[in-house]
């Protein structure tokens, strides 16, 4: 293995183990450096790190052990703790990332049991984990509150002769269905309106799982009549009827 590569890669590796410390032990700083006590560039590459406490009081065994374990995780396709974060992740896939032909396919880390393969089948567990864990980490898209609006569907279901009142509009498009509460006075209306395409007017609720309001206090509702045909829907209307011939003179002359 060429000396640049090799660095390379120790470097990398002690990046992540010292976010992986971190992360363990909720830190804004690390608390350990690392030396080299053991080497070996013959693949599997063999390298033996002495964890070196940056304060007399701290131990940086149990971080290093842990770390290792998130580590071998990952290799074989496990999901670490959630304490690894999508940045740290991130940082196995630049791990795994073979720099040149040169580069190696295994290492072992203070005689762990197993070497740890860097490989594309490590790389890709990785790139899985940092997907999900950029998923999860990602805010919510949507914003919980209430509007004055209005939902569009047909009217499905009344179900409310036990006291709740209740109705169902289901939307053309969006959600599956928009569960309506409406006042007594109107519980006569809904009855005419029973499947049939309305638009109900109120206070629309919205959730964080969605754009679409999930529920809506009506105040006031009315039929949507049938959408007039386009013009495009009346191609060949007078298909095979006599063409009556223009008469352009008396248009232009008078």
């Amino acid at each position: 293995m060429l000396v640049h590569s090799y660095l390379s890669k120790v470097q990398r590796l002690v990046l992540v183990l010292n976010k992986l410390e971190r992360a363990y032990i909720n830190s804004g700083t690390r608390q350990t450096d690392f030396e080299i006590v053991g080497a070996d560039k013959r693949n599997p590459t063999t390298l033996s790190l002495k964890p070196v406490a940056k304060a007399k009081a701290y131990d940086p065994a149990p971080a290093l052990k842990w770390s290792i374990q998130q580590i071998d995780a990952v290799s074989h396709g496990n999901d670490p703790d959630p304490r690894v974060d999508s940045e740290i992740a991130l940082d196995l896939v630049k791990l795994s990332t073979k720099d040149s032909e040169y580069g190696y396919k295994a290492f072992w880390i203070n005689g762990h049991a197993e070497a740890v393969k860097f490989d594309d089948v490590f790389c890709e567990n990785a790139r899985r984990i940092a997907r999900q864990r950029i998923e999860s980490e990602a805010p919510n898209r949507w914003r919980i509150g209430v509007s004055q609006g209005s939902v569009v569907g047909e009217l499905k279901k009344v179900d409310g002769l036990e006291g709740d009142n209740l109705f169902v509009v289901v939307p053309p498009i969006g959600p599956d269905r928009v569960v309506c509460t409406f006042p007594e006075n109107m519980r006569n209306e809904m009855g005419q309106y029973l499947f049939k395409v309305v638009r109900v007017v109120g206070n629309l609720h919205y959730s964080a799982e969605s754009p679409f309001p999930f529920k809506v206090e009506a105040l006031g509702i009315e039929p949507v009549l049938p959408r007039r045909k386009p013009m495009k829907s009346m191609i060949g209307l007078f298909a095979g009827q006599e063409q009556v011939p223009m008469q352009w003179g008396d248009l232009l002359h008078g």
